[in-house]
């Protein structure tokens, strides 16, 4: 009757071990000695010269992903275009060259009527077009013209069916 008791208690706690959802971690902390003061330096990943002085496998760490070759070359690129700024205005940011505003969609109803009404000749055309060719409001008219597209898929899909 006592061994059965002791089992009895051990699969019940080895049991309600097993069934836990939750681990609970145990740390110590030990302080430093005082004689070996640690230094806390600010981090100066966000100052162009640092980013000059990145080599290609020292990004990949740092952001946690492993670059391609094409990835490799485009980063050799962007590094001379910063090591070039970088001589006009030494305290340069590397949050200067991101613009908070170009990162938003703006519906181009010129282009959304385009692509509407041509189809997908208007998607080609948005892309070919040599209105700010490669500029900020490129993104907006190739997707302001995908949109209208998809409402030209939808209406002609509609026309055929009915």
């Amino acid at each position: 009757m006592n061994q059965k008791f002791l089992n009895l208690f051990i699969l019940l706690i080895f049991s309600i071990f097993i069934s836990l959802q939750h681990g609970y971690a145990l740390s110590f902390v030990r302080p430093l000695p005082e004689n070996s003061k640690a230094e806390i330096t600010a981090p100066g990943y966000l100052k162009a010269s640092v980013f000059v002085n990145m080599s290609a496998s020292d990004f990949a760490t740092a952001t946690g992903t492993k670059l391609n070759f094409f990835q490799k070359i485009y980063f050799k690129v962007i590094k001379r275009h910063v090591k070039r700024d970088l001589k006009k205005n030494p305290d340069l940011l590397m949050t200067d060259y991101i613009d908070q505003k170009t990162g938003k969609f703006k519906f181009n109803s010129l282009w959304f009527v385009i692509g509407l009404i041509i189809g997908p000749l208007g998607v080609l055309l948005s892309y070919y077009s040599h209105q700010q060719k490669n500029g900020p409001n490129k993104k907006n008219r190739t997707t302001s013209a995908w949109i209208g597209f998809g409402v030209f898929v939808l209406w002609f899909g509609f026309l055929f069916l009915f």
